[in-house]
């Protein structure tokens, strides 16, 4: 199990035949994605047609991508800022769509796959960004936002709140392409699952 990096190796059900022979009937093994670089050989083993088509995206763009069953779709940068999200959107009476953490890269590409991906939910009523510029780059997050409406043209409401690393330049881009953009988190939040609502 530790040789292949497996976090859990199951055989159920294991039975006994009237003839006195054991015997697995099915088996399962799941396998840290962590572990899949340094093991080519297991990674080869992955069907992405078993898996959801939104989950194979995220991973090919390098994004961390989790479904969940409500009506706000988030796109984040940083789990610790994705779960405070989350926590507000239900703290204001709205429901996450999903974890979708673009993580600190100032790659526009990767906002455009994150669209993707949350546009692609049906239950998506309004679509929430809420970036905090760090490593990554307010400007270049507004160009992956205004890249990808072009590509995949919006039929929800979207709220942005963009703040830190060129925050100013980012603003401007967005503003430049009709978005308006908000610096205060809670506002942003509030604005998002009204908007969702309203859509509902």
């Amino acid at each position: 199990m530790y040789a292949v990096g497996a976090s859990l190796a199951e055989i159920n059900p294991l039975v006994t035949t009237p003839d006195g022979k054991v015997q697995a009937l099915d088996a399962k093994i799941v396998v840290d994605d962590n572990e899949l670089d340094r093991r080519p050989d297991v990674a080869a083993l992955r069907d992405p047609s078993a898996e959801a088509p939104a989950e194979v995206l995220a991973r090919e763009s390098g994004l961390t991508f989790i479904k969940l069953d409500g009506f706000v779709g988030c796109c984040v940068n940083g789990a610790g800022l994705a779960m405070a999200t989350m926590d507000l959107v239900k703290y204001y009476g709205g429901d996450p769509a999903n974890f979708l953490d673009i993580g600190g890269s100032s790659n526009p590409q990767k906002v455009v796959a994150a669209l993707r991906i949350i546009t692609g939910d049906p239950n998506v009523k309004a679509i929430l960004f809420n970036i905090f510029g760090g490593i990554t780059r307010g400007d270049d997050v507004a160009n992956g936002i205004v890249q990808a409406t072009q590509q995949v043209p919006l039929k929800v409401p979207i709220v942005i709140r963009l703040t830190g690393t060129n925050e100013r330049e980012g603003i401007e881009i967005l503003k430049k392409a009709g978005f308006p953009a908000l610096t205060d988190m809670d506002e942003a939040v509030k604005q998002a699952v009204a908007k969702a609502k309203g859509a509902a």
